[in-house]
């Protein structure tokens, strides 16, 4: 049996607005989630975040402390009805700040379906299709009352 991966996440918070990566599927529904990945084997999670951002945003971040963490839990069918393989990630998300000089964008290998990135304001969430929801909630939450974990959340 397989274990769960580890992601790790980048919560970049500049004038009251966060960085999210974009995703605009087939029929132009945009989605918005943090930029971030798995982490690799023997890879330390300070460093799988700073290339994550390099590949996803095209910048160098700064990683802080931990923010909060998040489960994904996903069981999916194929189009015959079969089971896909469930997925399991433990995702850890990181106050970040982008390094001196850097400004995101599309980086050198972004996710399937990324088109971009945009600076979502803090107060405007609600806005937008934020993956996963219990983390617009928690950016959203007096800083003084949010837990640490948000817990299993719907998938992204």
């Amino acid at each position: 049996m397989r274990g769960p991966r580890v992601g790790v996440k980048a919560l970049v918070v500049r004038d009251r607005q966060v960085l999210m990566n974009r995703y605009t599927d087939a029929d132009g529904h945009v989605v918005l989630a943090l930029p971030g990945g798995g982490q690799e084997h023997g890879e330390d999670q300070v460093a799988a975040l700073i290339r994550e951002c390099r590949e996803e945003i095209g910048a160098t971040v700064e990683v802080h402390q931990m923010a909060c963490l998040f489960e994904i839990l996903t069981e999916r069918r194929y189009r015959d009805g079969a089971p896909i393989p469930l997925f399991h990630q433990v995702n850890i998300a990181y106050w970040c700040d982008l390094a001196e000089g850097e400004e995101p964008g599309l980086g050198t290998d972004p996710d399937a379906g990324q088109d971009g990135t945009e600076w979502l304001p803090l107060d405007r969430l609600d806005d937008h299709d934020v993956r996963p929801v219990e983390l617009k909630r928690w950016l959203q939450s007096d800083p003084s009352s949010r837990p640490v974990s948000l817990g299993v959340c719907a998938p992204a």
